[in-house]
């Protein structure tokens, strides 16, 4: 088949335009934030973690505050103080232990300041009496009827055990109870049946069950609207309070601060004498001085860090008058105990770090870029920071972020088993170990802090696990 040479146009070739890069040249960490973004898990994490940080910043200043019945806006510096309408500050003791409640929700049935508890029947019905000498003698199970004609109801708690509370076709709330000598099913109503002295009233707590144990003693468990019980119903608690009438919601974020502080300066402390040892141990390796170093961290390594805390702990008031005598102004005991944990972290803590880089600066050091810069009179400190670390510190912020969650967990770990952080200063350790103690009558308070901290752990990990990938020229 002839094919004519018109049909065909030669064009010109330009070599130069051919091997021209048409991409633009990336430096490694745009490459590495390029790689970065491709790791949705990775990008999920960095969105999780800078919403909590965001949060952390401003909530506790910004976000909630309420006003007093003046209007004045209160804040929370300690224990808030909230005025009442007639401009008197109300007592903390309503203000502690309150469920979590905010508007909107408690609408739909959640975070409505309702607790489910379980109590007996005497503080259900009897309550809390006055502690007055005539009271005291009443109090004994021998001047049951003396007592409850003192009241003035009809039955001793001990006496009767409860089928049902409930609201009647009027409105009125009733209470079905079963008479325990003599089996006999009687309706009363429930302000007939209970003293003064009792906080549960209609309106204030819904009857769920009741439960009679093998020794006869019976438990009620009701739903108790906290809110209503304290007389404090035009109040928004977001997470609740705590025992010393401290506002959770404030608290987390601020603890959320706090662990993060204990965590990055631990890591600062870690990495800078990390990197420093572990850099003189490998550009020396395989001489006397690289021998007694790393004898010496096996020896400082074998010491666990929750002996290390017991120690610092018993000589605290030493640690506390040596840290004065050098700060310009004095430290309250619990700053000293903060930097007494973060001390007790990181004298373990740097021993890895320095293994890693000394294990590095042992591959690299013999390489020929090393070896060229050496032979041109690159000194020893020019080869150890400007040729050896530079190529070492993708590991190093892998590792480093990695260590961070660490850190974390390890403070809140001392703190639940009471060598941590005390009361009243905030982390989300002394946050999930004040809830774990009202697990029973307020699981939020549990189950808000630690649900914080596993979202901030998963998404620092998250984040760790696609630097990882983004800094090994491995991956690429």
């Amino acid at each position: 088949m002839n094919i004519s040479k018109g049909k065909f146009v030669f064009t010109k070739s330009d070599t130069a335009a051919a091997e021209k890069l048409s991409a633009v040249s990336l430096s490694f960490w745009q490459d590495a934030w390029r790689r970065l973004k491709l790791n949705k898990a990775a990008m999920f994490g960095l969105g999780i973690l800078i919403i909590i940080l965001l949060v952390a910043i401003i909530a506790p200043t910004r976000m909630v505050n309420q006003k007093n019945e003046d209007g004045t806006v209160y804040k929370y510096d300690a224990a808030p103080i909230i005025l009442d309408e007639d401009g008197v500050e109300i007592a903390k003791e309503r203000l502690a232990f309150l469920p979590p409640r905010v508007p909107g929700l408690e609408k739909i049935g959640i975070f409505d300041g309702v607790a489910q508890i379980e109590i007996g029947s005497y503080d259900l019905v009897i309550g809390v009496l006055p502690k007055t000498i005539e009271f005291n003698d009443l109090r004994k199970i021998t001047n049951k009827q003396a007592l409850i004609d003192k009241l003035g109801i009809p039955y001793h708690p001990y006496d009767i055990n409860f089928k049902s509370v409930y609201e009647d076709e009027n409105d009125v709330l009733m209470a079905d109870i079963i008479i325990v000598k003599t089996g006999e099913e009687v309706t009363i109503t429930f302000d007939e049946l209970s003293s003064e002295y009792t906080k549960y009233q209609q309106g204030n707590f819904e009857f769920v069950k009741s439960t009679i144990d093998k020794y006869g003693i019976e438990m009620i468990k009701i739903k108790a609207d906290y809110y209503e019980i304290k007389n404090i119903k035009n109040l928004y608690f977001w997470f609740g309070t705590d025992k010393l009438a401290l506002d959770i919601w404030t608290r987390v974020w601020i603890g959320v601060r706090v662990s993060l502080i204990i965590a990055f300066a631990s890591l600062i402390i870690d990495f800078t004498l990390g990197i420093i040892y572990g850099t003189i141990a490998g550009f020396y390796g395989g001489r006397m001085l690289d021998t007694v170093m790393m004898r010496f961290t096996e020896i400082i390594g074998s010491i666990p860090a929750l002996v290390l805390m017991i120690i610092f702990l018993a000589i605290q008031d030493p640690i506390s008058a040596a840290i004065n005598s050098i700060s310009p102004v004095p430290l309250t005991v619990p700053v000293i105990r903060l930097i007494i944990l973060i001390l007790a972290m990181s004298l373990t803590g740097w021993i890895g770090v320095a293994r890693v880089v000394r294990a590095q600066i042992l591959k690299l050091r013999d390489l020929e870029y090393v070896l060229a810069s050496r032979t041109l009179g690159a000194s020893k400190a020019r080869l150890m920071t400007k040729h050896l670390f530079p190529n070492i510190i993708g590991q190093i912020v892998v590792m480093a972020t990695f260590t961070i969650p660490g850190a974390i967990f390890y403070e809140a770990f001392l703190t639940f088993i009471g060598l941590g952080l005390p009361i009243p200063m905030a982390s989300l350790g002394v946050l999930v170990k004040d809830g774990y103690e009202a697990i029973q009558t307020i699981p939020e308070m549990l189950l808000i802090p630690a649900l914080i901290m596993v979202m901030l752990m998963l998404s620092i990990n998250l984040l760790a696990n696609g630097l990882r990938d983004a800094l090994d020229p491995r991956m690429r």
